[in-house]
């Protein structure tokens, strides 16, 4: 489906839920989703948020359409659709902002049903990029694994298969890898930056010495002033990590909160997320694992070929393994291309590969697999079934 296509049939869908569509536009949007099946999930989706019995949400999202109007009109831009929203208005939408009041003349621009039409539109196109802001307590079919901490405020979160990035109040980064959730108090700032995190985010945060940033996961936290950092703490992982590139970062083990480790730039902290010792391969006998204690502390991984931080690639769109075990890379790429994986043959998971992905469709990508090991695969909605050759 083309982009235009598609940006037609997001159209359909917010007039179905204002209550708008004409009997051949609902006929014509359920021919839509016959043929793209890829959207009925999306559509799902939209259709539990909208009727979220919380009519705050819906106010929100009318509060910052509204303020995008506003914005508009103060660098004289003509209207353009909701299909061609800037990215400033998807990202005023997303992170909400302070509440404005706008003045009744104002709102009149538009027709109340029209604009609550185009608010939908957006909110679309907020799904189809992967990436949502969701009031904390929302029961969504999308939620994943509590953040730790942080009860009330702001969530992000992304589903498998899409990637993000947003821009916190107080000017910190945040990419949000696949499968993530972050969250924040609604007083973040006032005299601690504090969020929570599952999944993996890479962090660059903006310096502030008398405010220090504190990220919480189910195993470690982690304290800052100002540097560049990943954090990878997925529940479903052996391991919770966090790689430095710059500054220097503090760490607290959840069962250890007296002991603190201090990371200096090129480190990486590994922790077991269960309490047994920690395993990782030889470099110099493949295959073979190297046991280490609870806690290490190593240097970060570099790919062969380009120099690339392994762990950290991620926020490049690279997909890079050197010397995985097949359940392993299957974790990840589960993640990358939102599906599942299921081996037939235990042996299939020990299967090790080196390599990278980018651009590859999961075809192209498994295709690319099977050069270096014999199997064969199908796919079937969205599960992988791999088969001995």
């Amino acid at each position: 489906m083309g982009q235009e296509h598609k940006e037609y049939t997001w159209n359909l869908i917010a007039k179905k839920l204002t209550g708008e569509a004409s009997p051949e536009e609902l006929q014509e949007l359920e021919a839509l989703l016959r043929g793209n099946p890829e959207l009925h999930y999306p559509m799902q989706t939209m259709t539990d948020l909208w009727k979220s019995s919380n009519p705050e949400d819906h106010k929100m999202a009318e509060r910052a359409f509204n303020r995008h109007l506003d914005r508009m009109e103060d660098l004289q831009i003509d209207y353009l659709p909701a299909s061609a929203l800037s990215q400033d208005a998807i990202n005023t939408i997303i992170g909400g902002g302070p509440s404005i009041d706008v003045p009744e003349e104002r709102s009149t621009r538009w027709n109340s049903s029209r604009k609550k039409t185009l608010i939908v539109s957006a909110l679309c196109l907020l799904i189809v990029t992967g990436f949502l802001f969701m009031r904390s307590g929302s029961k969504s079919p999308l939620a994943l694994n509590q953040s730790p901490a942080l009860k009330t405020g702001n969530e992000f979160f992304t589903q498998y298969g899409a990637r993000t990035n947003l821009v916190l109040p107080d000017g910190t980064r945040v990419w949000l890898n696949a499968g993530s959730r972050i969250t924040y108090d609604k007083n973040y700032g006032t005299t601690i930056r504090e969020v929570g995190l599952t999944g993996e985010a890479f962090f660059d945060v903006a310096h502030n010495s008398g405010k220090p940033f504190v990220i919480h996961t189910a195993r470690i936290d982690i304290r800052v002033l100002g540097t560049s950092f990943n954090v990878k703490s997925y529940p479903s992982d052996k391991t919770t990590e966090t790689t430095l590139v710059r500054g220097s970062i503090e760490v607290s083990i959840k069962d250890r909160p007296t002991e603190k480790i201090i990371l200096k730039p090129n480190e990486k902290l590994v922790v077991a997320n269960d309490d047994s010792t920690l395993q990782r391969n030889n470099p110099t006998h493949p295959g073979v694992a190297v046991e280490d204690a609870l806690v290490s502390i190593r240097k970060p991984t570099y790919d062969s070929t380009t120099g690339d931080i392994i762990e950290t690639s991620w926020i490049q769109d690279k997909l890079i393994f050197q010397d995985e075990e097949f359940r392993d890379l299957a974790s990840q790429m589960e993640r990358w291309y939102g599906m599942t994986f299921r081996f037939t043959n235990p042996r299939q998971a020990t299967w090790r590969f080196t390599g990278n992905f980018q651009k590859e469709t999961i075809q192209q990508a498994l295709d690319a697999l099977k050069l270096t090991q014999a199997f064969n695969y199908s796919i079937e909605g969205n599960q992988i079934t791999i088969y001995d050759r």
